[in-house]
């Protein structure tokens, strides 16, 4: 089996390894080295990139027969030994991640008895804690312990105690594993059993940062950032504050005010526009009845709208046919054009069948309805297009 270096020793990214076999795994080339600094996939950190040779280490797993460690790679390398060398960037991101997992799942169950049941690392990084509810103040408790612990730069060790020796350890969780345990230790904060790369001190860790908590079933997601992660979050999230205080001319801790106000006079605008939208149906209503000409017995109403709602459509059908003797067939064009067709109680007519034909006019398959009202569409169509549907519904009446 490969020897696991990365077990004792994290910072290093650079070594030399003997090729102990050459297989292939998912039409990928792979190697087994003698040993390996590189983190393959697990415990639910994602495992390490670099090169090894001239080819690059796209994924590093346990092959689940005998343990060995797989290096997955893009290409063939040369033969001889192993010149590896792991991406710093990414191993040492992970490092802080899932060390600031360590000492925040601790001081949760300091601050809020709330124990960690799940956890995943990867472009975001989430605790899943056994609690149904968290206070702000308590979220703010354990965030405040956390960065404690970070600016104390407690010592972090990782090893592989005795059975005795074991039995002495205040674990924060017992795993359910068999086989010797490895140990990692933040202090005397926190002890877990653990088999991922950390940092040598938590003052590596940088900036622990709360940045959501969310309900998931009956427990509680917090998802977080630790150190480079967190800066770049500030900068990105500081970036748009200074924006939006610039949008509204306003300080950025009174940008919550500006957004209210705005908040405030978008109802009201809204509200007006309903209102003004209610009155034009209205008005579109009596102009179309007074112009109704006579049809086979029946009435026809037969218009195109440039951008039109379909619900604005639909009120329009409706109320049109509330009058008798009516058929409405009614489109709207542009970037998702629609199509309504209604008829009034005392006429027999399948609008259904109708619409369906009519939407072949224009390419869509998106409708349905009833024999009595029937809308569609859904897809980009000018006016012309929508006047085509239109003419050829009006044949098959």
């Amino acid at each position: 089996m490969t020897e696991r270096l990365y077990y004792s020793d994290s910072y290093t990214h650079t070594f030399t390894a003997r090729i102990v076999e050459r297989l292939t795994h998912n039409n990928h080339p792979a190697l087994i080295l003698d040993k390996t600094f590189f983190y393959p996939t697990s415990g639910g950190q994602p495992n390490d990139c670099g090169s090894i040779n001239q080819a690059q280490v796209i994924d590093v797993i346990v092959r689940e027969s005998d343990n060995a460690i797989l290096h997955i790679l893009d290409r063939e390398t040369d033969s001889g030994d192993a010149a590896c060398a792991i991406e710093w960037s990414r191993r040492f991101d992970y490092m802080q991640q899932h060390t600031g997992q360590h000492i925040l799942s601790q001081a949760f169950i300091r601050t809020a008895h709330a124990e960690t049941i799940g956890f995943h690392l990867g472009d975001s990084l989430t605790l899943d804690l056994a609690a149904e509810k968290l206070s702000p103040d308590v979220i703010d408790r354990a965030e405040d312990l956390a960065n404690h612990v970070v600016t104390e730069n407690a010592p972090i060790r990782s090893w592989f105690p005795s059975d005795d020796e074991l039995q002495k350890i205040p674990l924060r969780k017992a795993p359910e594993i068999n086989g010797r345990l490895r140990i990692v230790a933040i202090g005397d904060f926190d002890f877990t059993a653990c088999g991922g790369t950390h940092v040598a001190h938590t003052g590596e860790v940088g900036l622990i940062k709360i940045i959501k908590v969310e309900r998931a079933k009956k427990m509680r997601r917090v998802e977080f950032v630790c150190g480079s992660r967190a800066l770049r979050d500030y900068r990105r999230k500081n970036a748009i504050m200074n924006q939006l205080a610039a949008d509204f001319t306003c300080g950025v801790f009174e940008i919550d005010q500006s957004v209210a106000k705005l908040r405030s006079e978008s109802q009201s605008l809204n509200k007006d526009l309903k209102e003004a939208r209610e009155r034009l149906i209205e008005y579109d209503v009596r102009e179309l009845i007074a112009a109704l000409p006579d049809t086979w017995g029946s009435r026809l109403i037969k218009r195109v709208w440039a951008n039109r709602d379909m619900n604005e459509l639909r009120k329009l059908a409706m109320r049109l046919t509330d009058e008798p003797k009516v058929i409405a067939l009614l489109g709207s064009s542009g970037a998702k054009a629609n199509l309504v067709f209604a008829r009034s109680n005392d006429v027999d007519q399948d609008m259904k069948a109708l619409l369906l034909s009519a939407l072949k006019v224009i390419g869509s398959e998106k409708g349905g309805g009833e024999a009595r009202l029937a809308q569609g569409g859904g897809v980009p169509a000018t006016m012309e297009l929508i006047e085509k549907a239109l003419r050829e519904a009006e044949k098959n009446l």
